[in-house]
């Protein structure tokens, strides 16, 4: 028997066996696929909300405190593992939204720095990961604190007795624990009462190869964005689409995504799309869900982080730690 059962392995679920596990807690984590193989794997490792004026007060407040131990992370995850997740403070070049006056309240009263661009404005603290290197070094570390990982294991139920969650029921097995997380992402709802709470928005994405440095910076224009990494890839996303758990792939969208960098940066012209793929962000209706669950004791929901989990992640795990050592 376990303190935790961890359900889910993205950055969310990783995370908070991480922090669980250095708080002491026997922790055992269960993923229906491989670890960091869904939503956290098909992202772009952005270490931001992209547009944050137009998002809620917890999600900035999630986000900006993870973004202060993000660095200091990532050279532990080094150390630790040995792999090198390519923490870069690249800076993020807005093209569009910049000039709004939500946009200029919001960095006026956040204290953000911001320089004008001859394309917009570059947001210059603004950092990136490549986030399979982050997952893998995730997966690594809390492997070395003691965290048992359960992969290709699907949960089917929870163990109910007298409203209070005494662990999970998989095909083949139950693992008992004494507190129950749900980090399924986009999958949360299956094991909720509210089986519509929390749902897929389908995002898809390219990456291309440059010469490294083409671009110096993230960029964002029009809800789409750049991410350009080391080695020269660059990433071009995404888009939002509303169509479930549907992994199907559009090649004219794919040439859409090409023609967004191509537009604004001619000397991509000529680059062919490498490898075009598609996740699935985990949205709920009520927006990030970071609680104790309302009638059953036992169990905790840490989902719905949309396309910000990764940026929100270490403050994330921290606040659900710390809600299941008060109860």
């Amino acid at each position: 028997m376990s303190d935790c059962i961890i359900i889910g392995g993205g950055v969310i679920g990783m995370m908070s066996a991480r922090t669980l596990a250095m708080s002491g807690a026997s922790v055992r984590l269960i993923d229906q696929r491989a670890c960091g193989k869904e939503s956290s794997w098909a992202g772009g490792g952005i270490i931001s909300p992209l547009y944050p004026w137009m998002y809620s007060d917890m999600v900035n407040e999630l986000s900006m405190a993870s973004q202060v131990v993000y660095e200091e992370l990532c050279a532990t995850l080094l150390e630790e593992t040995g792999i090198d997740t390519e923490y870069v403070r690249s800076g993020l070049l807005m093209m569009d939204e910049y000039d709004r006056y939500e946009a200029i309240d919001w960095m006026a009263v956040h204290k953000v720095h911001a320089e004008k661009h001859p394309k917009g404005t570059l947001f210059t603290d603004v950092a990136q990961v490549r986030n399979p290197r982050l997952l893998r070094a995730l997966k690594a570390d809390i492997l070395k604190r003691g965290v048992e990982i359960v992969e290709f294991t699907k949960v089917d139920e929870l163990i109910v007795e007298n409203n209070t969650v005494l662990g999970v029921k998989t095909e083949n097995k139950a693992y008992y624990a004494d507190n129950t997380v749900i980090c399924g992402g986009a999958w949360s709802s299956e094991l909720l009462e509210a089986k519509n709470e929390m749902y897929p928005v389908k995002g898809q994405m390219i990456v291309i190869r440059s010469k490294p440095d083409t671009l110096a910076h993230i960029v964002l224009d029009k809800g789409r964005y750049l991410i350009p990494r080391k080695d020269g890839r660059i990433l071009i996303g995404s888009t939002t689409e509303n169509v479930g758990f549907d992994r199907s792939l559009s090649d004219e969208v794919g040439l859409e995504l090409l023609r967004f960098a191509t537009e604004r940066f001619p000397e991509l012209q000529g680059a062919s799309i490498e490898h075009h793929w598609s996740g699935f962000r985990p949205a709920s209706k009520s927006g990030v869900v970071i609680k104790k669950d309302e009638k059953l004791d036992g169990l905790f929901i840490n989902t719905g982080h949309l396309r910000n989990g990764l940026n929100m992640a270490p403050e994330s795990a921290k606040r659900i730690a710390e809600l299941i050592k008060k109860c």
